[in-house]
């Protein structure tokens, strides 16, 4: 037979829980000896006698297949020893005996999983999550569970769940990234780090995750760039959109938006200008990009260029589209006013 005599520091702290919790549990086919016996072979294992510990358990079970915590103590033994599905059977009926009692849920649950059966852990972290809905480590061990699984429904309801109990954070929120990621949704996926940012603007999104979904890694960063920028971190979204033209140089959108970004802010109104000017190149009469160029050049305080560009922007667009754009709406009385005002 071989030896217990090794590593069982684990095992001498469950086993302590066990004299704890398990012995107490009342059993109707108890017995003063098989008591007797069961404490012996806790006060053998205190002493490092294990295989002793061991051997006697099984004479426990013997004579009382039924008392929960000689099924418990063994099936620990049983486990380390890689007897799985003796554990299994006897922690099934521990719990059998004893369906209350926390701990022998929680070892049946491990023995299924030792077994690679992982459906039966699921089933069974499942009936500890709903009989003890207080406890976080069960919705956790499920949440580990149905990642291995890549069971992407039942994952994000469990972070859901947990999100409720444990209110919003960056693990939970990137772990339902991965499952958006998982299942191809890009828009949930973007809310949720949309969220995140705003709770905290200074967090690194992960941008792997992204290309994952999008066709070109540039459209990522350039998803990651306006974000930031939505949430007020300029200097973030500046760094992704320079990510994005290091992979296309060439990007419209990324140039457009580069350049918008920076005459918000006025500063590098040169590099803006060219930017500007190379998206209408790229993309000419959209009145999006138009609007742009018109707006860094007011910057620059070029207000006739800025009249004439942004007046061949509104002649580009429609007037419902023109209702909706604030912006814009802004941008023309701006540069209208200051090229009627009188000279001085």
């Amino acid at each position: 037979m071989k030896s217990l005599a090794y590593k069982f520091t684990w095992l001498l702290l469950l086993w302590q829980l066990a004299a704890l919790t398990a012995v107490a549990q009342p059993s109707a086919s108890s017995n003063t000896k098989v008591d007797f016996l069961y404490l012996e072979a806790q006060r053998l294992m205190l002493s490092r006698n294990l295989d002793a510990a061991y051997e006697l358990l099984r004479y426990c079970k013997e004579l009382n297949p039924n008392h929960p915590a000689v099924l418990y103590s063994l099936s620990l033994f049983n486990l380390s020893l890689q007897h799985d599905s003796v554990a299994t059977a006897d922690m099934t009926r521990a719990v059998e005996l004893v369906p209350d009692n926390y701990w022998y849920q929680d070892l049946l649950v491990k023995a299924h999983f030792a077994g690679h059966r992982p459906e039966a852990g699921i089933k069974a972290l499942e009936r500890i999550n709903s009989r003890w809905s207080d406890k976080t480590e069960p919705l956790y061990m499920l949440i580990d569970a149905y990642a291995s699984q890549n069971m992407a429904d039942s994952l994000l309801s469990a972070l859901e769940r947990l999100e409720v109990k444990e209110g919003k954070s960056d693990q939970i929120t990137l772990e339902k990234v991965q499952v958006f990621v998982q299942r191809g949704e890009v828009k949930p996926m973007l809310d949720e780090l949309l969220e995140l940012l705003k709770a905290n603007p200074k967090t690194d999104l992960p941008a792997s995750l992204l290309p994952r979904l999008l066709s070109k890694k540039e459209d990522a960063f350039t998803l990651l760039g306006d974000m930031y920028h939505e949430i007020g971190n300029d200097e973030r979204a500046f760094q992704y959109y320079d990510s994005c033209l290091v992979y296309n140089p060439e990007s419209a959108m990324v140039l457009n938006n580069y350049a918008y970004y920076l005459a918000l802010w006025q500063r590098d109104l040169d590099t803006a200008e060219r930017m500007s000017r190379r998206s209408n190149e790229l993309d000419p009469n959209n009145p999006t990009y138009l609007d742009t160029l018109a707006w860094v050049l007011f910057q620059q305080g070029r207000y006739a260029e800025a009249k004439e560009v942004m007046d061949r922007a509104v002649s580009l667009m429609k007037p419902e589209d023109l209702d909706d754009a604030s912006d814009v709406k802004d941008h023309i009385q701006q540069i209208n006013e200051k090229v009627n005002a009188p000279l001085p």
